[in-house]
């Protein structure tokens, strides 16, 4: 009779770990196409918002109701195409997380393009940070929508490249398997 309590007990507590159990689901939000062009007859880049709506992806739809935690893991920046009419060499910069367009005021930084070389190829990784994080999971909780935000300079000429920004993030959702 011992050896079954034990037995109970020990399934018992594997299932209540089970039905406590957070997953983690890696998904990409991919971003291509982005154009990068500089104002005429300046080195300033003109600002580039891109709208991220996060009921595009599925991983966040289908788990919408139980996800815990949204976490930037990485932003890829890679160059995919330069214009023939592109004489600059380089894009010093930032790019930033934006709640709203209208309101730069409350923008999470992502990080900085320092040099970055306008060649097709060129890759740049920016680590995500707790900060960025938390914005997402608030933008998930409210407006289920952000921008990204690149703003810059050149350093001669004129810019005219296009690049591909893929967001890396990570969800931690409860599983509910009771």
């Amino acid at each position: 009779m011992n050896r079954t309590a034990t037995r109970t007990v020990l399934v018992t507590l594997g299932l209540l770990t089970l039905a406590a159990c957070v997953v983690n689901l890696s998904f990409s939000m991919d971003k291509p196409g982005v154009v990068l062009k500089s104002d005429v007859g300046t080195t300033k880049v003109t600002q580039q918002s891109i709208v991220v709506t996060l009921a595009d992806y599925k991983e966040v739809t289908d788990h919408k109701a139980n996800i815990k935690s949204l976490d930037l893991d990485y932003v890829d920046l890679t160059l995919t195409a330069r214009d023939s009419t592109n004489t600059a060499n380089t894009v010093t910069g930032t790019v930033a997380l934006r709640k709203t367009l209208a309101d730069a005021s409350a923008d999470i930084a992502v990080g900085t393009l320092t040099a970055f070389p306008l060649n097709v190829g060129s890759t740049l990784r920016i680590s995500g940070t707790p900060a960025l994080d938390a914005f997402l999971l608030q933008q998930l909780q409210s407006a289920g929508t952000f921008y990204v935000v690149i703003n810059g300079a050149i350093d001669q000429g004129v810019a005219n490249v296009t690049a591909d920004f893929n967001l890396h993030a990570s969800i931690g959702y409860d599983a509910g398997l009771f």
